[in-house]
């Protein structure tokens, strides 16, 4: 139309014509200002549109915030190690769903700061949508790190607590023992007593239960000051019911002397002495072992053998002190104090071969265990020799060079053990000088191990050798072969070509 208008009025002096060219005019401007109204409708409609989807996006952000803070508000401090233990499994799953829905959160934080920076009509309240899904969601992390941390200084304190709880009711238990008086009757003291001893004994070893608790509550609270008040009641009471159960039992103890001293100590010297004729016999023995694995056992046997010496000779100490405190109410001893000294005597002559037979399965497992490292060295050296000594040189080469790479890979090998070897041969020295009953085995295999050592390292020098000189053979066939092809396509250039 407005071609039309154009060609009918050009030239044109007509009124009516140029009424019409300016109606043709007021056309063309009205038609621009409509191309300019739509095109704003269609921004105003595309930016609606874009905030519509940001709301969208924001109310399932603000879902998860919400979820997030519910969760957090209401999580609670277990009361049990196995609750505790549980609250963190939980709470770090938690987490882990957080972090799977932290990147949907900043994405529409990012596509919030986009829209407001390209200018949305809406954008003041886009950014302060933004800024509170934003503050909202470092908040929401922040507590979760700080409820975690929570929970298991939960975890510790509950773990403090439970074991004091299970001190505090083997303790209790241990008192129904401590509190039995029916001694007073029994015809049968010297067994009452031996049973009251080993009570005793069981009490002294349990000391270090109450000792890593009271470490525990000391390393807790330095760490947690928070905690001091409920660590400290609690430490105080197991102390408490400790120093009761002590004093219950030493009573006890005094109770079971006192109801017949002379027959007692008579009894105890009688059972010391046959427990020290037991320990003779099994000193005496030669058996210090066939292999390594019979001399550990020896030597566990041995450290239980110590571990009962240390028990009877805190027995045959307090004996010596219940005679003198019968000398003070009875004036006849002598026969008493007699057999203690036996007992005593026949006890310090026993500590010294009790000793020796240590050291001699201490020499007898290093011995077993040198030849064992020895055989092991032996068998590594040997399952190696087939590769060092190898007649594959590879056909061509790649296959040399894959050849060398692995001799390179050996050697390297090779040079790592060196140290273990080293030892071996350091620890040999020793054992040689100290003249074991062994020594010409030993030096027998350590020789093997010598020479098969030297012969794998020469083998693998040899092999080195020949694989450089395979490798030069194979290079020269290698760049022959590439002049002989560059030589055929130059002789194939020159031919002319036909007519």
């Amino acid at each position: 139309m407005r071609d039309m208008g154009e060609m009918v009025t050009r030239g044109q002096v007509d009124a009516q014509y140029m009424f019409l060219r300016q109606r043709l005019q007021a056309l063309d401007t009205g038609w621009n200002e409509l191309l300019k109204m739509w095109e704003n409708r269609q921004n105003l409609l595309a930016q609606s549109h874009a905030y519509q989807l940001f709301l969208r996006d924001t109310k399932q952000a603000e879902a998860f915030l919400n979820n997030q803070e519910y969760v957090l508000a209401h999580t609670e401090l277990p009361t049990t190690l196995q609750g505790a233990e549980g609250a963190i499994k939980k709470q770090e799953d938690f987490m882990t769903t957080m972090d799977a829905n932290e990147e949907k959160i900043n994405g529409v934080v990012e596509a919030g700061r986009r829209l407001a920076g390209d200018g949305n009509i809406n954008a003041e309240r886009i950014l302060e949508r933004v800024a509170s899904i934003d503050d909202r969601h470092k908040k929401n992390r922040e507590a979760a790190v700080e409820l975690l941390m929570r929970l298991k200084d939960n975890r510790d304190l509950q773990k403090f607590l439970q074991d004091c709880q299970e001190l505090s009711l083997w303790i209790s238990e241990k008192m129904l023992t401590a509190q039995d008086m029916t001694y007073d009757e029994a015809r049968n003291l010297h067994s009452k007593w031996l049973k009251h001893q080993a009570f005793m004994a069981e009490l002294q070893s349990n000391k270090e239960w109450l000792d890593k608790i009271q470490k525990d509550g000391t390393l807790l609270v330095s760490e947690k000051p928070e905690t001091e008040a409920v660590v400290k009641e609690k430490l105080e009471s197991l102390h408490t019911l400790w120093e009761k159960l002590e004093s219950t039992t030493q009573t006890k103890a005094q109770g079971l002397f006192d109801a017949n001293k002379a027959e007692l100590l008579t009894q105890s010297c009688a059972d010391l002495d046959k427990w020290l004729g037991s320990l003779e016999g099994q000193i005496q023995s030669d058996d210090y072992g066939k292999d390594l694995t019979s001399v550990n056992i020896l030597l566990k046997k041995q450290q239980m053998l110590e571990n009962q010496v240390d028990v009877r000779q805190r027995e045959v100490v307090e004996l010596q002190s219940q005679v003198k405190a019968l000398g003070q109410e009875v004036k006849d001893t002598d026969e008493v104090d007699g057999r203690r000294q036996v007992v005593e005597k026949k006890f310090q002559e026993l500590l010294e071969p009790l000793r020796r037979r240590r050291d001699f399965l201490v020499a007898s497992r290093e011995v077993h265990q040198f030849n064992r490292d020895v055989e092991d060295e032996i068998l590594w050296t040997q399952e190696r020799m087939p590769v060092a000594t190898s007649t594959e040189h590879g056909h061509n080469l790649q296959t040399v060079q894959l050849l060398i790479k692995k001799n390179q890979t050996l050697q390297k090998e090779i040079q790592g053990h060196q140290p273990r070897i080293n030892d071996i041969l350091e620890r040999s020295r020793s054992l040689l000088q100290d003249g074991s009953s062994n020594t010409d085995l030993i030096r027998q295999r350590l020789a093997d191990l010598q020479q098969l050592w030297k012969e794998l390292m020469e083998e693998v020098e040899r092999r080195h050798g020949r694989l450089e000189e395979a490798h030069k053979a194979q290079q020269y066939y290698f760049d022959a072969a590439e002049a002989e092809a560059w030589m055929s396509e130059q002789e194939t250039s020159r031919v002319p070509s036909p007519c």
